[in-house]
């Protein structure tokens, strides 16, 4: 449950009651898409390191939403301001575990880029710092929690001293 919220997307969501054709048809597109986090984050919390680091990696993090629009993290700052003070409790006793997966997640994928510099592998190296600047990136976006940002922003930064290291 609690990697299905951390996987629903950061972004603002639409609550216009009229729709043209071409938007409810986007809509519907989107709706049908799965949180771009959401294979890493479920392979992560139900204990597959593997497989979690692997769909990490295998992930475009430019696409959206990055989690469930179901989760607290899929809220903007406005939005989870705009919550009641009960709402506000159980979004944030929601998200703290999700916010820790995630996190560990990452910090998983650097060590995995750490190994294959470690190996002379630079390539996959490479590609593990990469994915997770990516997903600092995204993570990083003004329509996320300050929370999220400040993970996306951390993702950044380490990934930029990792890629440093081995010579981007």
């Amino acid at each position: 449950m609690a990697v299905t919220i951390l996987l629903a997307g950061c972004g603002k969501q639409n609550t216009s009651s009229g729709t043209s054709p071409s938007s409810a048809k986007e809509q519907t597109s989107t709706a049908s898409v799965a949180p771009v986090a959401q294979a890493a984050m479920l392979a992560w919390q139900q204990g597959d390191k593997s497989k979690g680091i692997s769909s990490f990696l295998a992930t475009d993090w430019s696409a959206s939403p990055l989690f469930p629009s179901d989760s607290a993290l899929s809220l903007s700052e406005d939005q989870f301001k705009a919550l009641s003070n009960a709402a506000r409790q159980t979004k944030s006793n929601e998200m703290l575990p999700q916010i820790s997966s995630l996190k560990q997640l990452g910090e998983a994928v650097a060590q995995a880029g750490r190994d294959a510099a470690a190996k002379g592998d630079t390539a996959q190296a490479r590609k593990c710092f990469t994915s997770l600047k990516q997903c600092g990136t995204a993570l990083s976006s003004p329509d996320c929690l300050s929370l999220v940002q400040l993970v996306g922003k951390a993702f950044e930064k380490m990934s930029d001293a990792e890629l440093a290291k081995i010579g981007q």
